[in-house]
């Protein structure tokens, strides 16, 4: 499904950064291993990692998917560089620029009033789902719908409220054709297309799997999750995400894919 990855190495000023999980400050030592972790579970999947150093400055710099979305088209990849919701976060943009820059062939920047975080953004075949909340606005989906159309993809907008941070927090792709989705999501008109599998009450944490195209990855420590994608014949790697989910981050928050 993707052939590279864009990380970025935790800041040591990462229990600083927004959170609300209320789980306390992570440990910074096994937050190293746990990113190593998962910069191995690519390279071993053949995927192209690139590590991007830490920025002190900017505590949830780890979590590059907010920072752009990346739109793959027949002759390469263009990055839409996002402005985050969180006011504290939008330098984040201007570290990463250079890096894409360098990846893609075209660089797209969110103007005027829009924000977006890229963690909002979920893709499914030629569709781009775009949750409007607290952290993106329907501005900010507007511009990505034009810049996305370009390269002949539809954007459809999902507003909600009260809830996680991000749309992939509680909708992710297990497949092309199914999604793993919190209760609340499950009777929306916008995903009536596909199959959705419905985490059970209190593992809403483990709606967010990441989808590579010929496997999946999911977060340990969610048996029942576990035990419905089993049910329904998916056999994901499980890696442990304890201390990035204390800071509200998810297995797709870590990284840009393309």
């Amino acid at each position: 499904m993707f052939s590279k990855i864009i990380v970025r190495t935790p800041a040591q000023s990462l229990g600083q950064g927004l959170t609300e999980a209320g789980l306390g400050c992570p440990d910074m030592e096994l937050t190293a291993a746990q990113h190593k972790n998962y910069i191995e579970y690519f390279t071993q999947a053949g995927i192209k990692v690139t590590v991007l150093p830490p920025v002190e400055k900017f505590p949830d710099s780890v979590f590059v998917e907010d920072t752009a979305v990346m739109i793959p088209h027949e002759n390469g990849t263009a990055a839409f560089l996002t402005c985050p919701g969180a006011k504290s976060r939008r330098g984040e943009v201007d570290e990463i620029e250079a890096a894409l820059a360098a990846e893609t062939d075209r660089i797209i920047r969110m103007e005027g009033n829009g924000l977006m975080e890229g963690g909002d953004v979920l893709l499914m075949g030629k569709t781009f789902y775009v949750g409007i909340d607290s952290r993106t606005n329907a501005e900010g989906c507007e511009q990505f719908t034009a810049a996305a159309a370009e390269f002949g993809y539809k954007t459809v907008p999902v507003p909600f409220t009260n809830g996680m941070p991000h749309l992939k927090t509680e909708v992710s792709a297990l497949d092309q054709e199914t999604l793993l989705m919190s209760a609340r999501f499950a009777k929306r008109e916008e995903f009536s297309g596909f199959k959705k599998l419905i985490v059970p009450e209190g593992e809403e944490y483990s709606a967010n799997c990441l989808y590579l195209g010929n496997s999946l990855l999911a977060p340990e420590g969610f048996p029942r999750t576990a035990e419905l994608l089993d049910k329904n014949g998916f056999t994901p790697d499980f890696i442990n995400m304890s201390e990035f989910r204390k800071m509200d981050g998810g297995l797709t928050c870590l990284s840009l894919r393309w």
